[in-house]
């Protein structure tokens, strides 16, 4: 039997966000420097990320959401970089799992516009891996260009969904758009499943993140097809995961009846 705390009601799978309604969303500082390779920044970058971050990360994982990972071994079969796919389900959990799965790669996210609008923390968080999306066609090119780069040799995580859905157990649709990434550049993806599971004490559900891949693009099929190829496995592998293993509901997620004129 399925508990939950409270009801969440939706009007799309694909648009609504519930995710922090507080920040003020403003445009990436013009001129914003997507990658700082100087000697210090280099330094910096490896302290706050492998000596500070990933530890902090570690322990808020395992404290607040009892997490337990499946799957780390199968990133050992990747000696270059890859792509991960995850669900958005939760901010803190999301940003920093795919940080404490691979201890010989750092992970880049790409994160959307509420992220990008936090202008005084930008710089930490690009240390920490952050990789900013924005409207304006110059930072899109800068943007592609450090995902190309970061990739040759790091983990890039992407979150198709999109929105994030607190604790939702199940996966939204999303299409293949991020997938031409690996496509085009030839690289495996792996699908990073959360899934919710009832506690044997406290409110909040545990949680049992698995690991599947790596899939790679075949040499059949044009980038279009491919991608979408990449995108079905992805979307087919979180859903059987979630299907097996997110076994508690904590918010009860309603779509909202369409009211009669």
């Amino acid at each position: 039997m399925r508990h939950y705390r409270d009801t969440i009601y939706y009007d799309d799978l694909n648009t609504d966000d519930f995710g922090d309604t507080k920040i003020s969303l403003t445009e990436l500082p013009k001129n914003y420097k997507y990658i700082n390779s100087s000697i210090s920044s280099s330094l910096i970058d490896f302290i706050l990320y492998r000596l500070i971050a990933r530890p902090i990360a570690y322990l808020y994982n395992k404290i607040k959401f009892h997490q337990r990972i499946y799957g780390k071994l199968k990133l050992l079969k990747v000696s270059g970089g890859y792509f991960i796919y995850s669900n958005h389900t939760a901010y803190g959990l999301d940003a920093f799992t795919p940080n404490i799965i691979s201890l010989f790669k750092k992970n880049y996210i790409v994160v959307g516009k509420d992220t990008a609008s936090l202008t005084k923390i930008l710089p930490l968080l690009r240390s920490l891996g952050a990789i900013p999306l924005s409207d304006r066609y110059s930072d899109m090119i800068k943007c592609i260009d450090t995902i190309n780069k970061r990739s040759k040799f790091n983990s890039i995580t992407i979150y198709p969904e999109a929105h994030i859905w607190p604790y939702y157990n199940d996966i939204r649709p999303f299409d293949s758009i991020s997938f031409k990434y690996p496509v085009k550049l030839n690289k495996p993806i792996f699908c990073l499943t959360n899934c919710y599971q009832k506690r044997l004490f406290g409110k909040r559900p545990k949680v049992r993140t698995f690991i599947d891949g790596p899939y790679y693009p075949r040499e059949d099929l044009g980038v279009r097809e491919n991608a979408q190829y990449l995108r079905d496995i992805a979307y087919n592998k979180m859903k059987e995961r979630c299907n097996k293993y997110s076994t508690f509901e904590y918010f009860n997620y309603v779509k909202k009846e369409k009211s009669c004129k």
